[in-house]
């Protein structure tokens, strides 16, 4: 079941979302290397909705989904990490649109960096998971090879 389509048809405010990202492995001389897992604190982070609107620019006229998106600064725990080693900041700005002419399905973005379509426990439960490659731009050198993250997540009332 996918819990989206309820939250949205209720326009349920807030949310909260549970959220881990797995960065792919790092490719090293010795071979593959995981990295910190990077997760939202407990009990997550709260998703406000915003009903769509239409936006004018440039003579253009764009309609921009409803969405549920996060507020403020976010906090973020790394995983993996040596004792007392600073937590570099990951989670800066989650948002789930709705389906809309831009995308079909609902979308979920990540720092405006990642954005995949969340697929549901076929339990029934609110978890999902999603893979996303990182923008080219983001990610660096084009040369570099390019693994899908990983991010799973949860979300309630």
């Amino acid at each position: 079941m996918n819990w989206l389509a309820e939250y949205f048809a209720q326009r349920t405010t807030p949310l909260t979302l549970s959220l881990s990202a797995h960065p792919p492995l790092a490719i090293g001389p010795d071979g593959p290397v995981t990295q910190p897992l990077y997760a939202l604190p407990y009990p997550g982070a709260e998703l406000v909705f915003s009903p769509g609107e239409t936006l004018e620019h440039g003579g253009h006229t764009y309609t921009v989904p409803a969405r549920y998106e996060t507020k403020g600064v976010l906090a973020t725990h790394a995983i993996g990490l040596p004792p007392n080693a600073p937590c570099p900041p990951f989670f800066s700005r989650v948002a789930i649109y709705a389906p809309s002419p831009f995308n079909p399905e609902f979308l979920v973005s990540i720092n405006d960096v990642f954005s995949f379509i969340p697929v549901f426990a076929k339990d029934g439960s609110p978890g999902f998971f999603g893979t996303a490659f990182e923008l080219t731009e983001a990610a660096g050198a084009a040369s570099r090879l390019r693994l899908p993250w990983t991010f799973e997540g949860y979300i309630s009332i």
